[in-house]
Order: C-alpha cells, then sequence, then structure tokens
C-alpha cells in the first residue's frame, strides 16, 4: 500500500517523465520491475493468508473439540445419571422378583397342603366306601376271612406273651383250616406264608420250662433225706485183745486145760475170718444240727436260683447254678443211691437250653392282610363298574 502511493506520487510529480518521453528499453525494465516487485508482495500475503487459514482451522477444531469434550462430559453425566436409576431399578426389581418368589412358595405350600388334604379326604372316602361295600356284601367267605386274620394276630400276640410255640402253632393249624374251607385258588400265597411260619415254629422247638421248675422244686423236696457225711470211728478189735490174753495163758495152763486150748485156737483161727466191731458210742455226724440246716439250705438255695433262671431264659446263671448244687452235694453229702440219682439228675437238667427262640411269623399276617385289600380293591372296581349303580340318581 505504502509502494502504490509512492508510485502515484512520482507520476504526478513534474520532474517525472512522460510516457511519450520513456524509451522501450526503460518500459521493459519497469514491467519486469513490477512484476518482480509484485511476485515479492505476494508471497508474504500468501503466508499470512495460509496462517490465518490454519489458525481459523486450528481454532475451528479447538472449538470443535471443546464442544465435543463438552458433549462427552453431558454424555457421561447423563450415563451415570442412567446407570444410577438402571441400578435402583435393579434393586427394585430384585426386591419384587424376591416378593413374587416369596408368594409362590406360599402359594406351592398351600397347594401342596390342599392337595394333601384333598388326598386324605379321598383316602378316607375310598376307606369309607370299601367299608360300605363291605357291610352291603358281607358274606360267609368274609367272615371266614376275617376268623383267620384274628386267629393270625393272636399266634403273634401268644407267641411274644408265653414265649412258648405250642399254642402259635395250633392256631396257625388253624388259621390253615379255614383256608382250606373257603377252597380258592388265591389263597395259595397265604397257605404258603402260614405253612412257612408253622415250619419256622417248629424248628424252633419247644422249651418245657414249668416241667424243668417242677423236676427242679421235686429235687429240692428231697434234700431232707440226704445223709451228710460222717466221722469214722475207730475201734480195737476183739478178736486182738483175745489173743494177748491167749498168750499170757499158755504159759499158765496144765495139761488139763490143753483140750479147752485146742477148742479156743480153733475159735479164735475162725475168729480170724469173720471180724465183728463192737462200738461204744453213737455215730456223730461232721456237722452240728443248725450247720446241718445251712448246708441242706444252701442246696434249696441253688435249686431256687436255678428256678428264677428258667423263669428269666438265663442260661449262664441256670447253668452256674446247677454245677454250684452238683458240687455242694458232692461235697457235704454221702454218695449214696439217692444222691448219685440226685446228681445224675441235676447233670441231665444242667445240659438243657432254656432260652426259647421266638422266630418271626408275620409273613402269614402280611399275607391275609394284603389278600383283604386286594379283595376290596376288586370289589370297588366291580361296584363302580356296575351299571345299574351308575344309572342311579344321586339323592339330594
Amino acid at each position: 500500500m505504502a509502494e502504490s502511493g509512492k508510485k502515484t506520487k512520482a507520476a504526478s510529480s513534474p520532474d517525472s517523465k512522460s510516457p511519450a518521453a520513456v524509451t522501450p528499453n526503460e518500459s521493459a525494465k519497469d514491467t519486469s520491475s513490477l512484476k518482480e516487485d509484485s511476485k515479492a508482495k505476494k508471497i508474504p500475503l500468501i503466508k499470512v493468508i495460509v496462517f490465518l487459514i490454519l489458525f481459523l482451522f486450528a481454532s475451528s477444531a479447538g472449538w470443535l473439540g471443546w464442544q465435543q469434550w463438552q458433549v462427552q462430559a453431558r454424555q457421561s453425566d447423563q450415563i451415570a445419571l442412567v446407570m444410577v436409576e438402571l441400578n435402583e431399578q435393579l434393586k427394585q426389581s430384585t426386591a419384587l422378583d424376591s416378593a413374587v418368589a416369596l408368594s409362590r412358595r406360599n402359594q406351592q405350600e398351600q397347594a401342596e397342603l390342599f392337595t394333601k388334604k384333598i388326598n386324605d379326604l379321598q383316602l378316607q372316602i375310598t376307606a369309607q366306601g370299601a367299608r360300605i361295600a363291605e357291610l352291603g356284601s358281607t358274606s360267609r367267605s368274609d367272615w371266614y376271612l376275617s376268623e383267620a386274620t384274628y386267629l393270625a394276630r393272636l399266634a403273634s400276640q401268644r407267641l411274644q406273651t408265653e414265649r412258648s410255640t405250642k399254642n402259635p402253632i395250633a392256631l396257625l393249624l388253624q388259621v390253615d383250616a379255614i383256608l382250606v374251607k373257603l377252597d380258592e385258588s388265591d389263597l395259595l400265597a397265604v397257605r404258603s406264608a402260614i405253612a412257612e411260619d408253622i415250619s419256622r415254629l417248629r424248628l424252633a422247638g419247644e422249651v418245657d420250662a414249668e416241667g424243668i421248675i417242677l423236676e427242679l422244686n421235686a429235687l429240692a423236696r428231697q434234700i431232707e433225706q440226704l445223709e451228710l457225711i460222717e466221722f469214722a470211728t475207730t475201734e480195737a478189735p476183739v478178736s486182738e485183745k483175745s489173743e494177748d490174753t491167749a498168750v499170757v495163758e499158755t504159759e499158765e495152763e496144765t495139761l488139763s486145760q490143753r483140750f479147752s486150748n485146742l477148742i479156743g485156737e480153733f475159735s479164735q483161727g475162725l475168729s480170724k475170718l469173720i471180724k465183728v466191731r463192737q462200738r461204744d458210742r453213737p455215730i456223730e455226724p461232721i456237722l452240728l444240727a443248725s450247720e446241718e440246716v445251712i448246708v441242706r439250705n444252701n442246696l434249696r438255695l441253688f435249686l431256687r436260683q436255678a428256678a428264677n433262671a428258667v423263669l428269666r431264659e438265663e442260661q449262664d446263671i441256670y447253668t452256674i447254678s446247677l454245677g454250684g448244687a452238683r458240687e455242694w452235694l458232692t461235697t457235704h453229702f454221702q454218695m449214696n443211691p439217692s444222691s448219685i440219682l440226685l446228681q445224675d439228675r441235676l447233670a441231665h437238667l444242667e445240659k438243657k437250653k432254656i432260652v426259647q427262640e421266638l422266630p418271626n411269623i408275620n409273613s402269614s399276617i402280611r399275607a391275609l392282610e394284603a389278600f383283604l385289600v386286594v379283595r376290596e380293591s376288586r370289589m370297588i372296581g366291580v361296584l363302580e363298574n356296575d351299571p345299574v349303580l351308575e344309572s342311579e340318581p344321586t339323592r339330594p
């Protein structure tokens, strides 16, 4: 701008040459210099423009970046708010789900309770229907089956209370006889179970506890007749005394007495073959009267203890008691025929078993009950399928 002003001033000045007076060479030089000056002037102008463009671009880029950062900051704040809201909604949904699950669980429990009540009512209705059907159609076979079931249960009860196989066997035989009277093919399984129970009872054997106790009491009553061990008395034989006196008298005898001495010697020789002892005092027992009572009572105590062991089915105490009785009998009583017989009986009783083995005879009861259940179910099915009962109108 300053240079163009200078040019205008030079052209307007009076000292400047007119265009007509300028030569061609000078004009050519002037144009070339003007071009160079214009080029030199254009280069800084372009730089300025480029700088301005870059500045504008950088400023616009920075402004856009700042705007974008502001947008992202607002978006992050919005996202944080949305996450908070989502967490609250998630907590609310979790609480709602737990409440729904709890309500469903309660509903399920109530449904199960109602189902159980319905099943119980159905079972009661079925049982009542079966009972009504049984009462309405009770026949001779039903009474027989009821009697057989009662006798089978009575046999099991008798086995546990009496602890004897005799009466249970008799009762089960009566049950089998009743089933034979019915003559039904479905009862073969029941009769098989009863036969197994009878065989178990027979194989278990029978312990005659009453007989053992009665024999022990009878042996205890025989104790008074037994003899205790006595002292042996020492006595000088009469034959020895007569021999000593005969030796003394032979030195002083006379010829007239030889005949009588010969007779005496003959009698003395005969007395050596036959010895006769004379007792000057009665035989005394080892024990006094009070002690004798104690010995006999101790033997009775052994026998009573064995009898009590039979009642309680204690095999070890029974064996120990009879063994002690045998030892006491051998120690304090004479071994005469009565004592030997008593000892033999005690040894025979000691070998007996007093524990009664009780088998399980409930298989016959279970078989009878299963047969009755099947029979009732068949009767109910027949009643339900009866067209007469189906066509009958229900009463209000």
